[in-house]
């Protein structure tokens, strides 16, 4: 066979990724985990210092934030990058090294300077936190497979020292015969969950996907509601792939979340939404709980509102009472759907109508007080008091009258 003559007739910008990655590490992770590791080093060509977050690279991939932090988890065991948190156990920056077995030029020691990402809720200022690409990684690997690598099989939880890795008990998914699908199928729960699916999809279910949902029933033990909870909320943000909805299924497994209340309260704490108006409410190291949680759901699944008009309504709340009010913040956003805003233009728009009628009213009572004084009235305080009329001469009749 004829060997193939590689060429290159371009000047665009590149990313440097070590031949040690491709040859030694590359072969035997996780396909996602190397493209989330590409990026990385992609977002980090650009400059010393870049910011990104775990959101952000799960939009990028249509992948959930839970897969990013795997991913990250991944390489961190791999001993390629040091992932540093804070108190709330929030991931603050990450520091990417050359792998141990590159040897390290002054060319190669500036390019693993490029090798930070920081996050802006912490900044990572020291540079040698994470030491040397030589001495505070050395590397370790050994060939073998980590037990996370596989995608629907849970998170291998990083063990300490001397102690075996506790491996999360989510069953595996398993393939269903024609018999066990026709089983299945004849149970109502099953039937409503399958019809109530290929509504939301709208279209019929591949027998790929008749047999992912029967996984959720059967292996993960998530209700009905859970289900129809998972595959609106899916549909509605555009994410009709099956695969990405069995990765929230299995997170949900992993965390043990057993009821829709807690399902709706972890999707809140990944959503974007909610983590604006967390930080325009000054809410931190917390999930939104209770009737905020309810206030949440009445914005973006009945009032369909965006993230940008509800953060407004939460930061004009605080401006305004000066405390966090959800109830407060309702009424904003219930008078802006009520006039069809939808966008901040459209919230810009009903300021300046709101100014010019305020505008309006203060010249209308200018005008009165002016007509007032053209009548012969004072600008004073007294100016609505009326005038008494009195005919002394007459007075004085009468009391003299008395008098006699």
């Amino acid at each position: 066979m004829a060997e193939i003559l590689l060429k290159r007739d371009s000047r665009t910008a590149a990313t440097y990724v070590p031949n040690t990655f491709i040859d030694d590490y590359m072969t035997h992770a996780d396909g996602e985990f190397v493209k989330i590791y590409l990026y990385l080093l992609r977002c980090m060509n650009s400059s010393l210092e870049t910011t990104c977050s775990i959101s952000d690279i799960a939009d990028k991939f249509d992948h959930t934030e839970k897969d990013v932090t795997r991913a990250l988890k991944y390489w961190e065991k791999m001993q390629l990058l040091c992932l540093k948190f804070n108190k709330e156990e929030e991931l603050t920056s990450i520091c990417l090294s050359e792998p141990a077995s590159v040897r390290v030029t002054p060319d190669a020691a500036a390019q693993t300077a490029l090798y930070t990402v920081s996050v802006p809720a912490d900044p990572f200022t020291d540079p040698d936190a994470c030491g040397t690409a030589q001495s505070a990684y050395p590397c370790v690997y050994d060939g073998t497979v980590p037990a996370d690598t596989d995608a629907y099989a849970g998170t291998a939880k990083q063990a300490a020292p001397g102690q075996a890795e506790e491996v999360s008990p989510v069953p595996q998914r398993a393939d269903y015969t024609k018999q066990q699908l026709a089983q299945f199928q004849e149970d109502e729960t099953v039937q409503e969950v399958l019809f109530v699916a290929e509504r939301y999809l709208a279209r019929p279910l591949k027998h790929t996907e008749m047999q992912v949902i029967l996984y959720w029933m059967d292996r993960l033990e998530l209700s009905q509601d859970m289900i129809d909870y998972l595959i609106e909320q899916c549909v509605a943000k555009n994410h009709k792939d099956i695969w990405y909805m069995n990765k929230i299924a299995v997170s949900w497994a992993e965390q043990k979340i057993r009821t829709l209340t807690a399902a709706k309260q972890e999707s809140a704490g990944h959503s974007q939404t909610a983590r604006r108006i967390k930080k325009a409410f000054g809410i931190y190291g917390r999930d939104l709980l209770g009737e905020e949680l309810q206030y949440y759901e009445k914005w973006t699944d009945e009032m369909e509102l965006p993230a940008e008009l509800i953060e407004l309504a939460c930061k004009r709340t605080i401006d305004s009472i000066h405390k966090v009010s959800f109830k407060y913040a309702h009424s904003i956003l219930e008078g802006w759907h009520k006039q069809n805003a939808r966008t901040l233009n459209d919230v810009k728009l009903l300021d300046a109508q709101y100014l010019e009628a305020k505008r309006r009213q203060m010249n209308a009572g200018k005008t009165a007080a002016v007509a007032h004084t053209a009548n012969g009235t004072t600008r004073n305080g007294f100016a609505n008091f009326k005038q008494r009329t009195y005919n002394y001469e007459k007075l004085e009749r009468e009391l003299l009258s008395n008098v006699r």
